[in-house]
């Protein structure tokens, strides 16, 4: 199956952001040679011998580590992170492909590695530009159904034969999470070809329980786990009774059809919904309307549907809605509320007395000080959901906004754990800030200068993307204190 043309693609569940060192190159056009920790297998490179100041419930002293010596500079460290089986996925470099290594989080005892998987080629343009370009694959955890999969997937250059022409494609291979042993072979693989050999200005990709949805343009395609590539290009979803023109800017692969906004031009909301599901009328949150109005002109007052999608995480959705009546040319709410949803019944989770900051689902290297590019993410157990500056308590139904009021400075939080505590960074200019916020209060505390904060929670461990004080960006995986 192919798709129009376009540049790169982003993640969304399970995502690391931060720019990393060391550079080489490899087979298919891809950087580095032998293994991330040292080992084809895997199995090497993992004591933990990096020090680093991690907040006070990590213990520093009890971890294990993985030393990415094969990453070109400024590219991100491909892991994700399952927290119904506690583990740990990421990917080293070997000369025969890309091997997806799976390890308990906790005591970084080794579970599987996978069958090595060959990257697309690198095209000109991300050989060239390794810091704004990805260039590297990437994981994304895939909730969907009654097992979990790490979708290992890339941007590049493929062909048939030497008898056929290169066109850009995304690849993707699935690996079951649950699996054991070496040379795990994935459940299934599939390509999504650029029909014209290139793709055209921006091409993104959304995890969700469905599989992978590559877009480009006004095409859509789906990668389920079994490797199954699927034209989604007419799927209709109805808001209200009314079949409306997605919005494919912010579009994931539920179990049952596809989810996404009323493109509605003007209005900033417009409701969402599922291709023959439930939509966003049905899903309203307390203290809000079903419609807002809008004025496209003075003295014109149109009626719109409520409600647009800003981000996912597994099998949630987070939501933006209007409380009050639209202006005209400011196209502004008077006040918005965000709130956490079932992606498969929209039914409201939790909700927030503020804006949630939309995430970016469209190419090019994250960065943890774009409050686009650092996606939502779960504790381990579920129960708590940060994005920006919130945290929402999914078993109280509260959120809590830890960036408001005058003057505070914008919080980024990429990651929290069972324990209601979110870790992030705080301010948009340097020096950032590390800090954390509880869940139950909202309240944001500084941490040490110094603090390393995580990037990622599992079960019983923190996930750490850092240097060190040395030139190779590591991934150290920290106990938690008992």
């Amino acid at each position: 199956m192919r798709i129009a043309k376009t540049a790169t693609a982003v993640l969304l569940a399970g995502g690391l952001i931060g720019a990393l060192s060391a550079c080489g190159s490899g087979a298919d056009g891809a950087p580095g040679g032998g293994a991330a920790g040292g080992g084809a297998d895997g199995t090497a490179g993992v004591a933990l011998t990096s020090k680093i100041t991690a907040p006070e419930a990590f213990d520093t002293g009890k971890g294990w580590e993985v030393k990415a010596d094969w990453l070109p500079e400024g590219q991100p460290f491909p892991f994700a992170v399952s927290a119904k089986s506690g583990t740990v996925a990421y990917l080293d470099r070997t000369e025969q492909g890309y091997v997806l290594t799976v390890r308990e989080a906790a005591s970084g005892r080794l579970l599987s590695t996978g069958k090595p998987w060959r990257a697309p080629k690198l095209t000109e343009e991300q050989s060239a530009d390794h810091t704004s370009v990805l260039a590297v694959p990437r994981i994304s955890l895939i909730t969907g159904g009654g097992r979990e999969f790490f979708a290992v997937w890339a941007r590049g250059e493929k062909r048939k034969d030497e008898l056929h022409d290169f066109r850009q494609a995304v690849s993707a291979a699935f690996y079951p999470a649950d699996a054991s042993g070496k040379d795990v072979a994935p459940a299934g693989s599939g390509d999504v070809e650029a029909p014209d050999g290139e793709f055209d200005n921006q091409v993104s990709v959304f995890p969700g329980p469905g599989g992978l949805l590559v877009r480009s343009s006004s095409d859509n395609f789906l990668i389920s786990p079994d490797g199954k590539v699927t034209d989604n290009g007419d799927a209709e979803v109805r808001i209200g009774g009314q079949p409306v023109d997605g919005d494919y800017h912010m579009v994931f692969p539920g179990r049952d059809g596809l989810v996404t906004n009323n493109r509605h031009e003007g209005s900033g909301q417009g409701g969402f919904g599922v291709d023959g599901g439930w939509d966003s009328a049905k899903a309203v949150p307390p203290g809000v309307e079903a419609v807002v109005e809008f004025e496209p002109v003075v003295n014109s007052v149109e009626r719109v549907p409520n409600g647009h999608i800003v981000g996912a995480a597994g099998d949630l959705l987070i939501a933006g809605w209007g409380k009050g009546r639209k202006e005209s040319s400011a196209v502004t709410v008077s006040e918005e509320i965000s709130a956490v949803h079932d992606l498969a019944t929209g039914r409201v989770r939790a909700t927030a007395p503020c804006e949630t900051a939309s995430t970016s689902y469209a190419a090019g290297v994250p960065e943890v000080t774009d409050r686009d590019d650092v996606p939502p993410a779960l504790s381990p157990s579920g129960r708590y959901l940060v994005k920006g500056g919130n945290v929402f308590d999914l078993q109280t139904g509260k959120g809590t906004c830890a960036d408001q009021g005058e003057d505070a400075k914008k919080i980024i939080l990429s990651s929290v754990g069972d324990d209601g505590t979110a870790y992030g960074i705080a301010g948009e200019d340097a020096p950032r800030i590390p800090v954390s916020v509880s869940a139950a209060t909202g309240a944001a505390e500084p941490l040490s200068e110094t603090t390393t904060t995580p990037t990622a929670m599992a079960k019983g461990a923190g996930v750490f993307l850092t240097h060190a004080g040395q030139d190779t960006m590591r991934m150290v995986v920290l106990g938690l204190r008992h």
